[in-house]
């Protein structure tokens, strides 16, 4: 995997936004999408959050949010019957999204036959052939009733258990109801999925725009705007190779 440019942090020159991952309040009511801080992990610290996940299907279930880029809501309504094994996608109806638009994101191959092997211990799916008992089930789903969904707020609570396992869990302040907020929350996979193929990757913005679900190329857009470290480590890796390309050969 690429070595990470990131660091966790606030873009330059804009102040860290009081709850949610991107929105802050406006005087007046409202929200500010643009000028906030993203909050992601990096490569490293997404290798930390994974490798602290001791239950498979949690695992297992933090890696479908991050590699689709999806919101936790969209995430919990994934029915068996929106998955294309043959083609590794996964299909979001519009009911289903926040912009009420249908959309297909797309899951690495190995992680679809994780799925795959995952329904046939449970006896979801044929052996020989990927034909499913019950498509209309959840993808996943808490205990044994396959037609009702994990909550958002689980998801959350899961997300949290692990990130303090990994040591991610860090604290900024306080709500109204004195509950601790955490700079990481679940949706910080899906701006860690968005910065990760864009800057690490480097898919062009309109191809990431369609799976993310994004209404604009201008809310995209804002996952352009590189931290310190990440212009840091830019211009160090040229220097580097500039200095090396200009040196003087010995005896010289």
């Amino acid at each position: 995997m690429p070595q990470n440019p990131f660091k966790t942090s606030p873009i330059p020159g804009h102040r860290r936004p009081p709850a949610s991952n991107v929105k802050s309040r406006r005087k007046g009511g409202g929200y500010d999408r643009f000028g906030e801080a993203i909050r992601y992990l990096t490569i490293e610290e997404l290798r930390q959050f994974f490798d602290a996940i001791e239950d498979y299907r949690h695992k297992l279930m933090m890696r479908t949010i991050y590699e689709l880029g999806c919101r936790v809501g969209e995430f919990v309504r994934i029915q068996l019957k929106h998955l294309s094994f043959r083609r590794n996608t996964v299909y979001f109806p519009a009911e289903h999204t926040k912009t009420r638009r249908q959309r297909t994101s797309h899951l690495p191959e190995g992680l679809m036959n994780e799925i795959k092997s995952l329904l046939r211990r449970e006896g979801r799916m044929a052996k020989r052939s990927e034909r499913l008992h019950n498509p209309e089930e959840y993808l996943f789903h808490p205990g044994r009733n396959g037609k009702r969904h994990y909550s958002e707020n689980r998801l959350r609570q899961i997300f949290g258990r692990y990130a303090a396992a990994a040591g991610l869990s860090r604290p900024y302040g306080t709500d109204k109801q004195g509950r601790s907020l955490h700079e990481l929350t679940i949706h910080s996979l899906r701006h860690s999925h968005i910065m990760h193929y864009v800057h690490v990757y480097k898919l062009p913005l309109p191809i990431v725009q369609r799976p993310v679900g994004h209404k604009s190329l201008k809310t995209t857009s804002i996952y352009l705007r590189p931290s310190d470290e990440h212009v840091g480590q830019a211009y160090a890796e040229v220097r580097r190779r500039h200095s090396a390309m200009t040196k003087r050969p010995k005896g010289l």
